[in-house]
């Protein structure tokens, strides 16, 4: 084999390397993101929303959301004491729908509104969320939906089960996938990250 016989298989090898290398990381990256979709649908799916919609975004309107957020809080850990799961959580708020309105009409009405106040379960979708503590990924969430007056003004979100707003509660959700994704934000994306980076260079034999 002559010189540039030698050169040519050399830069060919080369190019297949590198075809190689991109393969194996187009195939671990999609693996990766695949991952994380099934993830946050999953958290979507085991997550019990509160949504709770203020008459306006006055002073006035936005303190009594508060008022009605903290009566409705105030009335959780006993509805959902007996809930096990999501599903559970969803059965218990549903029977407790005409206590909720009741609990958010006297809390109106405690501050002088006259209010209507509307109650409904309802499947919505929400953008991701950062929620300091924890966050939650955008997708369809189940949502117990508390309307004041017009419901024109700003909303406050929170999540009822697992138990994430209620007092000092230490809920999580059974999964660790879930729990990585909720609890440690994205570091669970670049972790697989890396390691998807790792694997493809052991395979093509760089780094």
């Amino acid at each position: 084999m002559n010189k540039r016989t030698f050169r040519l298989h050399v830069r060919r090898a080369a190019v297949e390397v590198r075809v190689a290398q991109g393969l194996v990381l187009t195939v671990l990256l999609t693996a990766v993101l695949w991952h994380r979709e099934q993830v946050s649908a999953a958290v979507c799916a085991d997550t019990l929303r509160l949504h709770i919609l203020a008459n306006s975004d006055t002073v006035e309107d936005q303190l009594l959301k508060l008022k009605v957020r903290d009566a409705v809080l105030q009335e959780m850990p006993d509805i959902l004491a007996e809930a096990e799961n999501k599903a559970d959580a969803v059965a218990a708020v549903r029977t407790a729908q005409r206590r909720l309105q009741k609990t958010a009409e006297d809390a109106l009405r405690r501050e002088g509104s006259g209010q209507t106040v509307a109650v409904r379960l309802e499947q919505a979708e929400f953008d991701a969320k950062d929620y300091g503590s924890f966050r939650l990924p955008g997708g369809t969430y189940t949502a117990l939906r508390i309307e004041l007056g017009e419901a024109e003004g700003h909303n406050w979100f929170c999540v009822l089960y697992p138990e994430l707003c209620i007092g000092s509660s230490e809920a999580e959700y059974e999964d660790d996938a879930e729990n990585a994704l909720v609890f440690g934000g994205y570091e669970v994306r670049f972790a697989l990250l890396d390691g998807a980076k790792k694997l493809a260079e052991a395979v093509c034999g760089i780094g």
